[in-house]
């Protein structure tokens, strides 16, 4: 699997479609996550045609299948129509098991809308006569409806990431997946000390990431100033849609309809409140979208006369103030990974704000016994003192449930008093951020 780090999951259900050959399948993902790298890695020890599709002119993508069907046969062979497309699959690979990759499919079908027809055809009436694995990939998941086996890719977990960097501190791994997530392009981007690449990389001139963000909206979205303001404006805390609008000075019928579609493409996660109201409540979902706008946004007047060291310099506090809040994400997925869980999510009041001692609550199954587990997280300060569990146990009487179980998180280790009471009291759990990496 060189070339390819972690999508152990993804692999597997690969390969265990590849033995039930013919077979066709669809594989889906927004871009940068590692599509074309996992069929690379899939395809590298097996027999295997690879087809991308082009927005470009019909004549290239006609060129590109010829040339990869002279590649793979040993022979020159040239498709001049599209319709000739399917027969000559099935004359050059359908004697021999072969893995047929049709890469964005989308780009094949704008220049070719008869392709589909053409497809469905070949899945119905001609593939089950040969030994042909079709996996046909693109960004948009509409094509799923014409397969049984499908694949969404999804981001990398933050343990995955830890393969980009092997030589990385848990603080680093941190660091870097707060800021990019689990987009395997992005993690790849990140070479040398974090510090290093965020001063250069986000707070310089033209730099990469910061370019990156900007054309990620506009690639995914019907781009506006209304659209930057609504990006700001979650960046500045604002959750709600009447409470988005009203930041962004928008009409909460057109922040509806703006949030809807950035939701519908992947840039924003939408919620149930855990509060009385039980209303919608929206975040960014791209980790380098939110730090674009969290952070570099706010440092972009000062980007255009300053040195991109000074600038840095400048935002040292508020980028700590991030990856603090990238703590508790992770800590949250370390729940995730590690408990039978039903819930988890942030404790909200009346008002739908957010607890700000308590950074989530989860119910799971210890032992085949249900519990409340409430945790608190922190990166950077002070160890957690007896005092921070007397408090969090106060705070937790306003939690439904009485079997609670306590999580405390931290990055900066614990008091000794705390620790020797811990290692009595079973419901009572200190975990470092060492554990959190290890899993």
């Amino acid at each position: 699997m060189d070339g390819c780090v972690g999508r152990l999951e993804e692999t597997k259900y690969l390969e265990a479609i590849y033995a039930k050959t013919p077979v066709a399948c669809a594989i889906c993902g927004r871009r940068h996550l590692g599509k074309t790298a996992l069929l690379r890695a899939f395809c590298s020890d097996k027999s295997h045609v690879y087809i991308s599709g082009t927005s470009g002119l019909k004549s290239d993508n006609l060129k590109q299948i010829s040339s990869a069907l002279s590649k793979f046969s040993g022979k020159s062979i040239h498709i001049d129509d599209i319709i000739d497309f399917f027969p000559r699959i099935k004359e050059v690979c359908g004697r021999k098991q072969v893995v047929v990759v049709i890469d964005r499919y989308s780009d094949l079908v704008s220049n070719f809308p008869e392709f589909n027809s053409y497809l469905r055809t070949f899945m119905n009436r001609d593939i089950p006569g040969t030994k042909i694995m079709l996996i046909v990939c693109d960004n948009d998941s509409s094509i799923f409806g014409r397969f049984y086996y499908t694949l969404d890719l999804k981001p990398m977990s933050y343990l995955e990431c830890k393969g980009f960097h092997p030589n990385y501190t848990p603080l680093e791994h941190l660091t870097v997946y707060s800021i990019v997530g689990g987009t395997p392009a992005y993690q790849e981007l990140f070479q040398g000390k974090p510090e290093d690449v965020i001063r250069d990389q986000f707070f310089d001139h033209m730099s990469v990431f910061s370019l990156e963000a900007e054309c990620l909206v506009t690639a995914e979205t019907v781009i506006s100033p209304a659209c930057l303001r609504i990006l700001s404006a979650m960046a500045a805390g604002s959750e709600s849609i009447k409470d988005i609008a009203s930041a962004a000075d928008i009409s909460t019928s057109f922040c509806t309809k703006m949030v809807e579609d950035m939701e519908h493409k992947g840039l924003l996660l939408k919620e149930v409140s855990s509060g009385v109201s039980r209303r919608a409540v929206y975040s960014i979902s791209s980790n380098i979208l939110r730090f674009f706008f969290e952070i570099v946004y706010k440092y972009t007047p000062s980007l255009e006369f300053t040195t991109s060291e000074e600038t840095y310099a400048n935002a040292k506090g508020d980028i700590d103030a991030y990856v603090e809040r990238g703590f508790k994400t992770i800590c949250m997925e370390y729940v995730t990974q590690n408990y039978d869980y039903s819930f988890v999510g942030k404790l909200r009041r009346k008002d739908d704000s957010k607890d700000s001692y308590i950074d989530f609550v989860a119910s799971v199954n210890i032992n085949d016994v249900n519990r409340i587990l409430v945790a608190s997280c922190r990166l950077f300060g002070t160890p957690y003192t007896m005092k921070d569990l007397d408090e969090l146990r106060e705070r937790s009487k306003r939690v439904e449930g009485s079997n609670k179980y306590y999580v405390l998180f931290s990055g900066i280790g614990f008091t000794q008093e705390l620790v020797k009471y811990a290692s009595s009291n079973t419901s009572l759990k200190l975990l470092t951020l060492d554990d959190v990496y290890r899993g």
